[in-house]
């Protein structure tokens, strides 16, 4: 039997990223299982070869990260390394993965800056940390009136500059107002006492982006103080924890996502969500959020690349990447030919109603037709 064909991540299996990182280790586990039992992979004038995973607990640590990295490409010679969860840890990872002319397959870091670094040497699944709350300012100027002030809540990390770096430049071009709070990560009374601000400001939408936590704090604060606003919008809003925590009070908060699982997409390579879903959820019960959609969409682009390219070697899967334009249960893949940023796949934006959450935005994905619906505390 010819060698199998060696996948490496480290990623958080421990640590603050725990509850994402062990997403992504089941996702390439499920993906590892689905290619096998279709057999495996066809690299060009070859028969097909089994696949295998090599999977490394990063810790959460960008340093222990670095060392497991570096154990993937020097002792255990995986042929295809995707990143962890996690725009600083990604960051970590691609350093190295650059200093050995490796492809990172990044597909749980989202910040710009990566690949600003590294233009060329990871492969990018994600839009761009400056294009998440884009969205959900696009869907309002479509479907209510003109966004005339934001107000805007950003924990000081590298992502949520980034994220909060989109508003900002959105905005300057409509001429509309932005009410920054800037605060630290983990510094719940700063983030109430700038929810009270608002009460003497009244916003046309409140936006906000920090770690999980953070976004929780965030939104519990706004649950307290019933701000008058149009909309809320927690980038931490997007995952089911978010709705577990809260209950009923998560009514009404817009979520902008990279994927959900409701979302209808005709793919031309790979399953179907409801198929990736079923596969993923029957062979472990970690949750299943956009971490591992996210992972097992990355391992499908890379199987795209490798079928179509000479050799594994990273010059020939850089050139298959810069090529490909697929769509995948994730939604749709091009990436920037010199830098590696993803520029075919759109952000979602949807609202929590009653134990789902509704796909609002782009149009064409919309499940209601009557668009964003109120604050409930209004």
């Amino acid at each position: 039997m010819s060698r199998a064909i060696r996948l490496g991540v480290a990623t958080s299996l421990g640590g603050r990223y725990a509850l994402f990182g062990r997403q992504v280790a089941e996702a390439l586990r499920c993906y590892v299982r689905d290619a096998n039992s279709a057999a495996g992979i066809r690299l060009e004038s070859e028969k097909p070869r089994p696949v295998e995973l090599l999977c490394e607990d990063d810790a959460s640590g960008p340093q222990v990260l670095r060392e497991r990295v570096r154990k993937l490409i020097r002792e255990d010679r995986v042929d295809l390394l995707f990143g962890p969860y996690g725009s600083g840890l990604t960051l970590a990872a691609a350093e190295v993965a650059s200093a050995f002319g490796i492809v990172l397959w990044n597909h749980g870091g989202a910040s710009d800056e990566i690949h600003a670094r590294h233009p060329g040497s990871c492969v990018g699944v994600l839009s761009p940390a400056s294009t998440y709350l884009v969205a959900v300012l696009e869907m309002m100027e479509a479907v209510a009136p003109p966004v005339r002030r934001i107000a805007l809540f950003q924990a000081q990390t590298g992502f949520a500059a980034e994220v909060a770096r989109g508003v900002s430049a959105w905005a300057a071009r409509r001429r509309c107002e932005v009410l920054r709070r800037a605060y630290t990560p983990g510094d719940v009374g700063a983030v109430g006492d700038a929810v009270g601000e608002l009460a003497s400001a009244p916003s046309d939408v409140v936006l906000g982006v920090g770690r999980f936590e953070d976004d929780l704090a965030l939104a519990e604060a706004l649950c307290r103080g019933r701000p008058k606003t149009r909309a809320v919008a927690l980038v931490g809003a997007g995952i089911d924890r978010f709705r577990d925590a809260l209950g009923e009070r998560a009514e009404g908060f817009l979520a902008p996502s990279q994927w959900e699982p409701q979302a209808q997409i005709a793919v031309d390579f790979g399953p179907t969500a409801a198929a990736f879903a079923a596969s993923y959820r029957s062979g472990t019960s970690v949750a299943l959020d956009y971490p591992a959609a996210q992972a097992y969409a990355a391992a499908l682009i890379a199987q795209w690349c490798a079928e179509r390219a000479p050799s594994l070697a990273a010059g020939a899967l850089r050139e298959a990447a810069r090529r490909a334009r697929l769509t995948t249960f994730y939604g749709g893949f091009a990436i920037d030919s010199q830098t590696g940023r993803q520029i075919g796949h759109e952000i979602l934006v949807s609202q929590w109603r009653g134990e789902r959450r509704e796909i609002l935005w782009p149009r064409q994905m919309a499940h209601d037709a009557a668009g964003l619906a109120p604050i409930p505390w209004h």
